[in-house]
């Protein structure tokens, strides 16, 4: 816990602005629990708050490098909101070519995406100087262009930085040929490059201290004097909101107002906030392509795979932008760790990529290589084989014993998410053990045994209907009962486990019932003129609708079925027909 302190100041000149408390007695100073707080604010009540010091410095801030893969990848996760599989995909396309309209078919409108250099070629710089005066002016241009080095672990740098092939085909003279995303990649590579080339952006940064009692309050604002590259772009950032609170090397503006040594201040208010110490971020996908490049891990053409089969395989999901590990994840990772070390270190991926490079330079024999892995890896793996059983491979937490049958209930990771289980497999058994998903939320590390046994009677069998065997299931959108081959949701409020022959009779009525009121039409209309279709008013499962046997339309909420004539069905099926249709896929 800690606490953080602004306070609201003014100028004779009635100037507003902010400072936050920093130092006590001229010792840097945090508040770390109300009480401490509650003795700040004591402690200035009307206490005189006025301007220690003033201090002024010029900044020049330089053109981030054009991009790599790398930093195209965080780049467009961080101002697009693209994954990385999407940037590789549309630069992609980018690259192969697009038919803009010139009579040359397709045509690449980029280099190639997969690179760690940031070299750029003496025509691409002379094209932007041009481009850069064309556009913007000769205060823009550099009298000597800027030249970058390659600074990544292992980089082979065997192409250019990514750019546009052409520095005068501009953003703006694609706008309308390009589909969305192209043109909203494209113009970020143009801004970028061009940005490579031109001037340091110059800002002007004011500190004032301010004392009031024991304490020193401090409050930062900039200028932009000379905007340079800022005039086409700025870079983003990974930043926590609290970082963000507290940075004071922005690229945009934050005023203050004239300040002087020894001017008086009035305080027009304190605002005292609570903050929690947090863990370190999780990793978005643009973080973990830059952690990868600085490891060493990987190459260009591997992060965005890379990145894919561990979402894919089940071993990361992702919320909103952060990459959070599935618990199959800790135990591969235990696992590996326990048995492979040398494998899954750090420094084994990062030496076997330059490896990889020695041998394509031809400084390493590829044969006498392999043959100093192999040998020793493949006798590892003949030893585990051995002495690991499956159930070393998938471990477990045993939550105790199953009272009826003695066996033992272990939660346990799978591919499919955790589960509970009962019993343990028997040598040369084909028997397949009881399992239960856990409920969306609940762990290996919190289910109980009690709990355990709950999910562990499902299915379970109640009789039958009519012949028809009866059985309750948990199901993925929550508990079901079977009545031969017709599925029945049980009410939200009633417990699967209390469920008995007589509700399931019960509840199969009310879902024939349902069946058969959605079936029969409310109101009949006559012939749709567009169609031909029968136009009917039924009830739905989210309402009533009309149809005309092919397309079906809710009815607006100010509709009540009755009001429904054959006018206003054919208008809803009419205008329901000719509405683009809805592109179906996972949210972003």
């Amino acid at each position: 816990e800690y606490w953080s302190l602004d306070a609201q100041l003014r100028t004779k000149g009635e100037k507003e602005f902010t400072a936050e408390l920093r130092a006590k007695e001229g010792k840097k100073f945090v508040p770390g629990t109300k009480e401490e707080m509650d003795g700040v604010l004591t402690d200035l009540k009307g206490a005189s708050f006025a301007v220690e010091s003033v201090e002024e410095k010029e900044v020049r801030k330089t053109p981030p490098p054009p991009f790599t893969t790398s930093t195209l990848q965080q780049e467009a996760a961080r101002k697009l909101g693209f994954s990385v599989k999407q940037t590789m995909v549309v630069a992609q396309q980018l690259y192969e070519g697009i038919d803009i309209g010139e009579g040359q078919g397709g045509v690449g409108l980029i280099t190639y995406m997969r690179t760690d250099s940031v070299f750029l070629s003496e025509k691409a710089l002379t094209d932007a100087k041009q481009v850069i005066e064309q556009q913007f002016g000769r205060e823009y241009i550099l009298s000597t262009p800027r030249r970058y080095k390659t600074k990544s672990k292992g980089a082979q740098e065997a192409h250019e930085a990514i750019r546009p092939t052409e520095m005068a085909r501009t953003p703006l003279s694609l706008k309308g040929v390009l589909d969305t995303q192209q043109w909203k990649l494209y113009a970020l590579i143009w801004n970028r490059t061009i940005a490579t080339q031109m001037p340091p952006a110059e800002l002007k940064r004011v500190g004032a201290d301010i004392r009031a009692a024991a304490y020193t309050f401090r409050a930062t604002g900039q200028t932009v004097t000379f905007d340079g590259y800022f005039h086409v772009y700025t870079e983003g950032r990974d930043e926590s909101d609290d970082a963000r609170r507290r940075d004071e090397s922005g690229d945009g503006e934050k005023h203050l107002p004239p300040l002087r040594q020894g001017d008086a201040l009035a305080c027009d208010g304190l605002a005292p906030e609570q903050h929690f110490t947090k863990p370190p971020p999780r990793y978005t996908e643009a973080s973990l392509v830059k952690k990868m490049e600085e490891e060493g891990i990987g190459r260009p053409s591997t992060y965005a795979p890379t990145i894919s089969t561990i979402q894919q395989r089940g071993y990361i999901r992702k919320d909103g932008k952060q990459l959070v590990p599935e618990d199959i994840a800790f135990k591969v990772i235990d696992l590996l760790k326990e048995h492979f070390s040398d494998i899954v270190s750090l420094s084994f991926t990062a030496n076997m990529e330059q490896s990889l490079d020695d041998i394509a330079e031809g400084s390493v024999e590829s044969k006498v290589f392999l043959g100093k892995f192999y040998g020793p890896f493949k006798t590892l793996v003949e030893s585990k084989t051995q002495t690991l059983s499956k159930g070393d491979v998938l471990g477990g937490r045993v939550l105790g014993n199953d009272p009826r049958t003695g066996e033992e209930i272990i939660a346990r990771s799978g591919r499919f998410g955790p589960y509970v289980q009962r019993g343990r497999p028997k040598e040369d058994s084909e028997e397949k053990l009881q399992t239960a998903s856990l409920p969306t939320g609940r762990t290996t590390e919190d289910i109980t045994l009690e709990e355990a046994l709950g999910l562990l009677q499902f299915p379970k069998h109640l009789g039958e209907i009519h012949g028809e065997p009866v059985t309750v299931l948990l199901g993925r959108y929550g508990p079901y009962m079977k009545v031969g081959d017709t599925n029945v949701s049980l009410p939200k409020d009633k417990d699967p486990s209390t469920v008995v022959l007589e509700d399931a009779e019960t509840y199969l009525a009310e879902h024939k019932e349902n069946k058969k009121r959605q079936a029969e039409p409310i109101k009949s209309l006559g012939k749709d003129p567009n169609s031909g279709g029968e136009m009917q008013v039924k009830e739905g499962r989210y309402g009533p609708y009309v149809t005309d046997g092919k397309t079906n339309v809710s009815l607006p909420k100010n509709v009540l079925p009755e009001d429904v004539d054959n006018v206003l069905a054919a208008q809803l099926l009419d205008k329901k027909r000719n509405s683009p249709k809805r592109k179906w896929g996972k949210r972003k």
